[in-house]
């Protein structure tokens, strides 16, 4: 064994791994032994060697097992005792099986290449742990078998043994990979061992990762990249594009969509270097890798904000810097249009040729310098447009006949001016000659005796002059209540009420032939209606005018020669058109005219017999065919359904159960009829004013008899007496004195503060406190 450990000793230093030199073919096959029982061994010391792994023995008698011995032990043999032979051991003898030995050294087969974990430390045999040489870790290594935990190698022509632990099985190929930039190959997974360059693009066979590192092959064995180094394609090397600026915040990508790895945040006027674009993206480098931006994000400026359109408002020059005496590079004229982004001390930032550039603020303006050409008069009332379009934002208005200095014009739009503004009218609204005050907006006939004009819109102005009724005269336009009129060359406002589209006409002569236009109109035995009819009359019943009493009642005679008093709002002097039946109406709805249009005096009538006023309320009785029969004065005429527009009305709907809804509900179920001179319940037709407040009290459970207004202003059936106007609620009883007669005169119910429900005029309608006709007689309020 010494023999053998010296002989080992001197061994060359290379080992022939699998991947240098290909492991030996097995050597030709000895010529056969002789069996155990012939063969024979001289006694002459010689040279054998073990064939396969075999134990050594202390006797030739098998019983005591020194130790097992790998194949290829060489011994020196003394002779043999059996099926045994002796060989030399350690100073001594031992013996071995004659059969496990071979006069030739063994050729071992190559079992398979692995590789090494780390550095490896060769040994003789297992039972020698005297270093042969060492070997380089990540090696490919051919392997002989094994013996106990030691794998058997072959180097320099001989077999060597390493720790089996020591060995592992070749990684399996994943792929191969490119570097991405020059880099290092290093000899072991960390940056501090033996390293070796590599170029851009170098391709390599890769076997996992270990740490941060990719195994990579090599001839020998295996080396190790750093990860990031390499990539799945070799890198293509983009030239530069020029410099860019962030002009927003914005993220780098790690590749060329939102979807990949976010590499970092930029924040605005990030100088970048590009190298070109990849679709919606800009190619741009860090840490030696390239990334990607948006283009949209980049700016070949540094990024200002917009802070104004503003126009150059003198020949102003464009300086390169921010001072003076900096380069100029051109001049600008006036009313030049310029992007301005925010400022630096007294001069503002532009973009000139594709640099940023400055001019003066002082020489800026919001607006466009253009110089006076002309006076003109506004025709109208006008509003003024911050650009030649009526979809723009109204700056002001002008009024009518305001003399006006204009800037030329823009299109079919005239310039106008205030402060340093400029704004915009059309062209068409002006002219050379001051016009009236106000326009003529249409023609109207009084109505009434005696119509006061006043000075101002309002009840407290001073009168002016006043109108007689059928007086024809020209309106300029509404102001609330009233309608503006002119008077001696000057304007002057009427109460509206008082003034109407139909000429007033005369009443009917005795004699005349009047119709009955509604079934159950009552027949009066006097000219007031204090008591039940004495009868009631069909529709279409013929009769003889005999006296008009007042606007209200009509003495009539009947075909039978019988004579009574009649309602004019039931009568006419057409014929009704008797194939028509009347069906009643929802009289708490509005029922609103939707244009000017014409009424009839029957339903048949191929002409009409006047006009209602777009815009106005009126109260229809019943529904004839295709017509509303309502009230045109104290008569009744026939409006198209077609030209009535019907919405729901908040102010008569019932609230709750109080005796205050009872109240105004009594009173809603009769709008639209007639007014009756001492009526107080509807069997009479209508109900005069303080009769429809004793109907309703009454329906309401307040049970008491009828008074007229002075008794129920004075008198205690009504409480909380107030005469501020604005003082009234829903429900309340309001007052107004002076109308017909001094003192309390008229009486309504209040629908809210303002409205009020009452028998008035010519029909039981809704009115505002506040118009002229009522507001100028107003007494006060009471509650029930």
């Amino acid at each position: 064994m010494k023999k053998w450990t010296a002989h080992v000793a001197g061994l060359a230093a290379t080992l022939m791994l699998s991947s240098v030199l290909p492991a030996p073919a097995f050597a030709e096959s000895p010529p056969a032994q002789p069996t155990a029982e012939t063969q024979t061994v001289t006694e002459t010391i010689g040279t054998a060697y073990l064939k396969e792994d075999a134990a050594l023995l202390q006797t030739a008698d098998s019983a005591t097992v020194i130790q097992q011995l790998p194949a290829g032990t060489t011994f020196k043999t003394l002779g043999t005792d059996g099926d045994f032979t002796r060989v030399s051991w350690q100073e001594g003898a031992a013996y071995v099986a004659t059969n496990a030995l071979t006069q030739t050294a063994p050729v071992f087969q190559k079992q398979a290449t692995l590789t090494s974990k780390g550095p490896l430390s060769l040994v003789a045999s297992p039972f020698d742990s005297t270093v042969v040489t060492t070997l380089p870790a990540y090696q490919r290594i051919d392997t002989y078998g094994t013996f106990d935990t030691f794998t058997r190698l072959k180097w320099d022509e001989q077999y060597v043994y390493v720790s089996t632990t020591q060995l592992e099985q070749l990684p399996k190929l994943v792929g191969t990979r490119y570097a991405k930039r020059a880099t290092s190959l290093f000899v072991e997974p960390k940056t501090t061992s033996t390293k070796t360059a590599v170029t851009q693009n170098q391709a390599f066979e890769t076997f996992g990762t270990t740490g941060t590192f990719t195994r990579v092959a090599t001839k020998a064995g295996y080396a190790f990249v750093l990860t990031t180094d390499l990539a799945d394609t070799p890198t293509v090397n983009h030239p530069e594009t020029g410099v860019r600026y962030i002009q927003q915040q914005t993220t780098v990508y790690a590749t060329a969509t939102t979807k990949g790895k976010v590499v970092q945040s930029l924040p605005v006027n990030t100088s970048l270097q590009t190298y070109g674009i990849e679709g919606s993206f800009t190619r741009i480098k860090r840490n030696d890798d390239y990334a990607y931006v948006l283009t949209a994000h980049l700016g070949t400026l540094k990024y200002y904000p917009k802070t104004a359109r503003l126009y150059v408002q003198r020949a102003t020059p464009i300086y390169s810097d921010a001072k003076s005496s900096s380069p100029v590079l051109k001049q600008h004229q006036t009313n030049t249009l310029l992007t301005v982004y925010g400022a630096s001390g007294a001069y503002s930032r532009i973009i000139f040729r594709g640099v940023h550039a400055y001019v003066k603020t002082a020489d800026l303006g919001t607006g466009k310098v253009y110089a006076s050409t002309g006076t003109r008069y506004a025709k109208r009332n006008l509003s003024v447009y911050t650009s030649a379009s009526t979809k723009s934002k109204i700056m002001y208005s002008v009024k009518r006949a305001d003399k006006l200095t204009i800037y030329g014009t823009s299109g079919s739009y005239t310039r106008l001016k205030k402060g340093a503004v400029y704004g915009y009218v059309k062209t068409t609204d002006l002219v050379t000659k001051k016009p009236d005050l106000y326009d003529v907006t249409g023609q109207r006939y009084v109505t009434e005796d005696d119509v006061v004009i006043r000075s101002q819109a309002k009840l407290s102005s001073k009168k002016i002059g006043t109108l007689k009724k059928g007086t024809s005269i020209s309106i300029y336009g509404k102001s609330g209540y009233y309608t503006r009129v002119k008077y001696k060359n000057t304007f002057g406002f009427v109460d509206s009420s008082r003034i109407g589209l139909n000429k007033p006409t005369a009443k009917a002569k005795k004699g005349t032939t009047f119709y009955v236009h509604l079934d159950q109109t009552p027949l009066f035995s006097a000219d007031v209606a204090y008591s039940r009819p004495a009868a009631y009359l069909k529709k279409g019943t013929k009769l003889i005018g005999l006296k008009s009493i007042d606007d209200d009642f009509w003495q009539v005679r009947l075909a039978n020669g019988q004579t009574g008093y009649v309602l004019n709002p039931y009568i006419s002097t057409s014929k009704p058109d008797m194939k028509l039946t009347q069906k009643a109406i929802d009289r708490a709805k509005i029922y609103t005219v939707k244009q000017t249009t014409s009424f009839f005096a029957s339903p048949t009538s191929p002409k009409g017999s006047g006009l209602v006023e777009q815009g106005k309320r009126v109260y229809p009785r019943h529904r004839v065919g295709n017509f509303y029969v309502i009230q045109s004065g104290w008569t009744p005429v026939y409006l198209p359904v077609s030209a009535v527009t019907i919405t729901s009305d908040k102010r008569v709907v019932k609230k709750n159960n109080t005796r205050g809804e009872k109240l105004i509900q009594a009173a809603v179920q009769h709008i639209g009829t007639p007014y009756t001179w001492g009526s107080q319940d509807a069997v009479n037709g209508g109900f005069d004013c303080s009769g429809l407040i004793h109907y309703a009290t009454n329906k309401a459970g307040k049970y008491g008899g009828r008074t007229n207004v002075r008794g129920y202003w004075y008198g205690a059936f009504f409480t909380n007496r107030r005469t501020s106007i604005s003082s009234g609620k829903r429900s309340d009883i309001v007052f107004f004195q002076n109308t017909y007669t001094d003192g309390p005169s008229h009486i309504g119910i209040m629908l809210d503060s303002e409205h009020f429900i009452h028998a008035g005029g010519s029909q039981l309608q809704i009115n505002s406190i506040y118009e002229p006709r009522w507001q100028e007689h107003f007494l006060g309020f009471k509650s029930m």
